[in-house]
């Protein structure tokens, strides 16, 4: 009796890991499969996607109207981007307008550690995909940010103070304007060979950005979506 109650316990225990495997089977992936994607943070708005950055709260985009942005920041840093279009490449004119509450009063743009912006127009060129593995969803390549600056001079060209590759203009400065819509118009081909001297590349994407956190100062901006023209 003890040998059989002994045997029938095995048995028991056999089965039950048996079950415990198929189950577990049951759950995995067919072989082959791609691994299962992260899930993505919606885009507040439709056609551009957000880059926020590790351990600074993201600001906050909106789509207020037909082809109008605004962006709110307090404390906070993230871009909008969008990918240029085929078609888009060709033209050689960006245009927009924008308009800012106030500027970062305490922001120092040529310095890394004090470079906030009430708002930036990025443009990235890029002959390839425009990504790289370290780069995530922020578009690499060669990269020109026109911006509303706090106190430099207008026409000011200047190495971003944290970033490669990367030449800032100065469009605007001051409040001047602050509380008015300002229209931009630039010609990319000039401006890339005034930062770059080397031989057109074509852009990839076009960014905005309106950022805080250095300063956790508070910025309302407003942009009209960028259009690229023949001229």
């Amino acid at each position: 009796m003890v040998k059989e109650s002994i045997e029938e316990h095995v048995v028991l225990r056999v089965v039950s890991v048996l079950l415990t495997l198929f189950f577990i089977t049951l759950q995995l992936p067919p072989l082959g499969s791609p691994p299962p994607e992260e899930p993505k943070d919606e885009s507040p708005v439709k056609g551009w996607w957000m880059v926020s950055y590790f351990t600074v709260p993201p600001t906050r985009y909106s789509k207020i109207g037909k082809g109008m942005i605004k962006a709110e920041s307090l404390g906070t840093r993230s871009s909008l981007y969008r990918k240029m279009e085929e078609k888009e490449k060709g033209f050689p004119v960006l245009s927009w307008r924008w308009k800012i509450s106030n500027v970062v009063r305490s922001a120092i743009e040529t310095r890394k550690g004090r470079f906030d912006a009430a708002a930036k127009m990025i443009v990235v060129f890029s002959k390839d995909r425009g990504f790289t593995v370290f780069g995530g969803d922020e578009p690499q390549g060669f990269r020109i940010e026109y911006l509303w600056a706090s106190r430099l001079p207008k026409g000011q060209v200047f190495d971003h103070p944290g970033m490669k590759n990367c030449k800032v203009f100065v469009l605007e400065s001051g409040e001047a304007k602050a509380g008015r819509w300002v229209d931009e118009r630039r010609n990319l081909p000039k401006d890339f060979q005034t930062a770059f001297d080397i031989d057109f590349v074509p852009p990839f994407a076009i960014g905005i950005e309106t950022d805080t956190d250095q300063s956790n100062e508070m910025v309302t901006a407003f942009y009209s979506e960028p259009v690229l023209t023949k001229r």
